[in-house]
């Protein structure tokens, strides 16, 4: 059976004539569920959306997900409905795309630092061009899945279309040296950050090592 967000119930029973009082509109269900559940307004929502909103979309689904399973264990939820994970769901997007989308390419994104900043938009994420390793106007889920698939770089012709998995010779040898290319980069980026925190470790320690003296 389809889950349903439940009936929601006038707070008062009193009865009032029409004409005398205008009608007070009632929060609907999902804005109620909105606020419970801490959800920042602009995540919420279906629509056409930039793969990084629709990362941050995933990404806030999660946390309210495990809001709301917290506050049901420790019994604190005060609301007198109980939502389905599938009503959770649908306050960021339709449940098909989510399960065709959402859950079958995000989730392997973890393993990927790089991606995992530039669909949170960083401040400090890496360029397109050395992310993606191809330069666009727009990136959709179909190039995430290309990119995922290659290892981490996305491999397209001059016009845009895919290039044949199979193909042989100089178009192989061109991808690998692509794929070398921005790996290095990467590495060259991590060591960057490794030492810029190993820094900051070391000043903290030192820092505290004076405090004590």
């Amino acid at each position: 059976m389809a889950d349903q967000a439940p009936e929601l119930i006038p707070s008062s029973s009193h009865p009032v004539a029409p004409s005398v009082v205008s009608p007070i509109p009632i929060t609907s269900f999902k804005d109620q569920l909105i606020a419970l559940l801490g959800i920042p307004t602009r995540l919420a929502g279906t629509g056409d959306v930039s793969l990084q909103l629709a990362y941050q979309k995933y990404t806030a689904f999660l946390t309210a997900y495990q809001t709301y399973d917290e506050l049901v264990r420790t019994k604190t939820w005060t609301a007198a409905f109980q939502p389905t994970k599938t009503n959770i769901i649908e306050l960021f997007v339709s449940k098909s795309f989510f399960h065709s989308h959402y859950k079958r390419y995000f989730p392997k994104v973890a393993e990927y630092e790089d991606m995992v900043a530039w669909l949170n938009e960083d401040v400090n994420r890496m360029v397109d061009i050395d992310l993606w390793g191809v330069k666009k106007n727009v990136y959709n889920f179909g190039d995430l899945a290309m990119w995922l698939e290659n290892g981490g770089i996305l491999d397209v012709e001059s016009d845009g279309d895919y290039k044949d998995k199979k193909s042989k010779g100089g178009k192989e040898k061109g991808k690998r040296k692509e794929q070398e290319k921005v790996q290095e980069k990467r590495k060259e980026k991590g060591k960057e950050r490794k030492q810029d925190k190993e820094k900051r470790a070391h000043k903290k320690k030192k820092s505290n090592s004076q405090k004590s003296t």
